[in-house]
């Protein structure tokens, strides 16, 4: 990998800013070096860069002779005397901001994504793939699915029939989009027959996928997944769901058929969403939440049954508990005489 200059940084830092705010890196002390890695300040060296919210990951780096620091704005007061000459430093007001245009620089990975369709690929004719997307290795886009500008799908990715994909969006290894809804008609003898599912999915723009998600496609009409969604590993969307933009859904997130969320949803891992309910606007739900029913009010929420935060931390706090107060209690009933049926 080719080495990355300290003006690239700066420039970096000033690209990446949008809508006249202040630049994302402001440079404090410039010596013209060059950076081969991003490194965490314990493992560092000379030709590192290191992002330091604080003194002590700064002097974590400065003893392992690293001689590139992004350091948090709030913390430049206290490191300014530990600067050397020989260092080049920026600082920012926001380390992940910093991090999410700089490491862009230094990822190795983008080498490797040359744009095009990978000889492997099966692209059926009726597809409309842009020329800027890169389809790659064993991939399957079926007829007249889309796929947008500078969108990625990575090895063995399945685009069904009809659907779309937007522009920017990246789509993870052994990701599925459009296999058949989970839909069965079952007799009177108890024999499941199959609902064709006819509609599609549409992916909307900047939206990223984990390896091996899975949005069904929609009965009738469409599932569909909203501007700027980041779906981590293993999800899975049932039909005719809908999700609104830039949500944020952690591993093992899975909404069953015709549910409908509201934007900015902020959901951990290993959550269950019963199918036909509505979440509105603003919800974060904690890792291991099981909802069965619509949220009305934006909130954090979490446990199963399903409860505010707040409450939902006293629950499982008292679990390990009920035993003992179980035995407080039938000691009392006795001591009253009475039955636990009373």
């Amino acid at each position: 990998m080719k080495s990355i200059s300290s003006q690239q940084i700066s420039e970096c830092g000033q690209s990446g800013n949008t809508n006249a705010a202040p630049p994302t890196l402001q440079l404090q002390q410039n010596t013209d070096i060059f950076f081969k890695d991003v490194q965490p300040p314990h493992l560092a060296s000379e030709t590192s860069l290191v992002f330091a919210a604080n003194k002590i990951l700064f002097q974590t780096g400065a003893d392992r002779k690293a001689l590139g620091f992004i350091i948090n704005e709030s913390a430049f007061k206290e490191i300014q005397p530990l600067i050397t000459p020989a260092m080049s430093v920026w600082t920012t007001r926001s380390i992940p901001q910093a991090m999410s245009i700089v490491l862009s620089l230094f990822d190795r990975k983008k080498e490797f994504i040359t744009g095009g369709v990978h000889s492997t690929a099966v692209i059926h004719p009726t597809a409309k793939v842009s020329p800027t997307a890169s389809i790659g290795p064993f991939c399957v886009v079926e007829a007249h699915a889309v796929i947008g500008d500078n969108t990625v799908l990575t090895s063995h990715v399945f685009i069904g029939a009809f659907c779309e994909i937007g522009a920017r969006c990246h789509l993870a290894s052994h990701v599925s989009i459009g296999s058949d809804g989970f839909g069965f008609f079952t007799d009177k003898k108890n024999i499941h027959h199959k609902i064709p599912q006819v509609g599609r999915v549409i992916i909307e723009d900047d939206c990223e996928l984990g390896a091996f998600c899975a949005l069904d496609r929609a009965t009738l009409t469409e599932t569909r997944l909203g501007k700027g969604c980041k779906v981590d590993n293993y999800c899975h969307f049932g039909h005719n769901v809908t999700v609104g933009e830039n949500g944020i859904m952690a591993a093992s997130f899975k909404v069953a058929g015709s549910t409908r969320i509201g934007k900015n949803l902020l959901a951990g891992g290993s959550i269950d969403l019963n199918g036909h309910i509505e979440i509105t606007d603003n919800v974060v739900l904690s890792g291991r939440a099981g909802v069965t029913s619509s949220i009305s009010e934006p909130g954090i929420y979490g446990g199963f049954p399903l409860e505010t935060h707040r409450e939902s931390v006293k629950t499982l706090v008292s679990i390990p508990h009920i035993k003992k107060l179980k035995k407080q209690v039938r000691q009392i009933l006795k001591h009253l005489q009475l039955n636990e049926e009373d």
